[in-house]
């Protein structure tokens, strides 16, 4: 069910890319059609690569399970996570692009934005489910430095994960064979996957058991996990494709890993022990959010001295 989950929102999601081509296409602004306008090219290429990375990560889950594979768990959850925010975040550009209209009931988008947004919520909220897919990756971590622990120091340990993810060729061509215009989404792919290990290696360190409580840490991990796995699904859908002759997802395969890259090394730079910077925002974020807590509210005052 969890395949079947991840994969439902694809429906909607291609329903509101071909209405808001079709409003594109059709709709004048100015002198021109909206189609003709990069911004909104650059929309609709956003939402078309949405629905493609949701695809190729419920296609995978659900051939993981037809095979017969018994942990998937942690897959299903980041399937689910992600065609949940995904449909909502196409369900909102197509409003945009469609202005005013786009919430005319008779239009129909305003109900598939409210249906879509319970998604977030329902079999298991987002939120929760980001913790089960860090804790999950943090405990494996913590398992194998275990192991390492017996016979080496801290020092030793961490310099050991760092020459394994950076070694002499990090991003050298995997032994699987991939068409050649995937190879630089490839090299991306190992690169992240390396510098994520030794950023939550770190973390892991760090904190030890206390990880549990680092929940703004925990989330940063869930979603680069996310992104990863989209890139690994989105690759692996693209290379069967280009395989069979068929080498127009290339491309979007390809942007799709690259935007995903830019994404993640924002968050595992966020990560890093050494960046003061974020650690300091954590903190006063969470000090402002405990006292709106503690005041009920908003709790700036007004310029003007109103209440």
């Amino acid at each position: 069910s969890s395949g079947i989950n991840a994969e439902w929102p694809l429906r909607p999601g291609k329903m509101l890319i071909e209405k808001a081509t079709d409003h594109a296409n059709s709709r004048k602004q100015f002198v021109s059609k909206l189609r003709e306008y990069k911004s909104i090219q650059e929309k609709i290429a956003k939402m078309n690569l949405l629905c493609y990375a949701n695809e190729s990560m419920a296609y995978m889950l659900c051939g993981n399970m037809d095979k017969g594979v018994k942990e998937y768990q942690i897959e299903a959850a980041i399937s689910k996570i992600f065609a949940s925010q995904s449909a909502w975040e196409v369900c909102d550009e197509t409003i945009q692009i469609l202005g005013g209209a786009g919430f005319m009931k008779d239009v129909g988008i305003e109900r598939w934005m409210r249906d879509l947004r319970i998604f977030r919520i329902f079999e298991g909220t987002n939120d929760i489910l980001k913790l089960f897919i860090a804790l999950n990756g943090v405990q494996d971590v913590g398992n194998k430095l275990k192991k390492m622990q017996k016979e080496k120091s801290v020092g030793d340990m961490l310099g050991m994960v760092k020459a394994k993810m950076f070694g002499p060729n990090p991003a050298s061509s995997p032994s699987y064979s991939i068409h050649k215009d995937l190879s630089s989404s490839v090299d991306l792919l190992r690169e992240d996957i390396g510098k994520f290990n030794f950023a939550v290696t770190e973390r892991v360190m760090q904190h030890k058991k206390g990880i549990i409580e680092e929940q703004l840490v925990l989330n940063r991990i869930a979603e680069s996990a996310i992104l990863l796995q989209s890139m690994a699904a989105v690759i692996s859908r693209s290379t069967t494709a280009a395989e069979s002759g068929d080498t127009s997802q290339i491309p979007m395969a390809n942007a799709w890993c690259t935007d995903s890259h830019v994404k993640l090394t924002r968050y595992i730079d966020e990560l890093s022990l050494s960046n003061k910077l974020i650690s300091d925002r954590d903190s006063s974020l969470l000090g402002i959010g405990k006292e709106s807590l503690d005041k009920g509210g908003y709790f700036a005052k007004s310029p003007l001295g109103l209440q």
